[in-house]
């Protein structure tokens, strides 16, 4: 069975994430962070609104935490977890993805 292809590893070069639109229409973001790449449901816990305010650009300054861009809500790209905010102790949803050895990155199959 064929893993869904979400991206490849060198799109998240420029800006370290990037947002994408699956299949069944969730919105999701990948986020790479010290080479670790993670994907969750592009929806902030507080209000259910979009992280971003800007195409790609879900990190915060310093490249370090995923940022909600309406409240400043700042989430551990490990686990999702909002560490700073009104969501604080909530979670993004996680989205399992794999990356193969060509840095494809593929939506975990259930």
């Amino acid at each position: 069975m064929s893993r869904l292809r979400l991206a490849h590893r060198t799109e998240l070069d420029a800006t370290s994430a990037l947002g994408i639109r699956l299949p069944d229409g969730r919105n999701v973001l990948l986020v790479k962070v010290h080479e670790r790449i993670s994907a969750f449901v592009n929806r902030c816990p507080h209000q259910g609104v979009m992280l971003q305010a800007e195409p790609n650009v879900f990190l915060e300054a310093s490249g370090e935490l995923i940022q909600c861009t309406m409240h400043g809500a700042l989430f551990l790209p490990e686990t999702g977890e909002c560490i700073f905010g009104p969501c604080q102790g909530r979670h993004l949803e996680p989205v399992v993805v794999s990356v193969d050895a060509e840095g494809n990155i593929q939506l975990a199959g259930k």
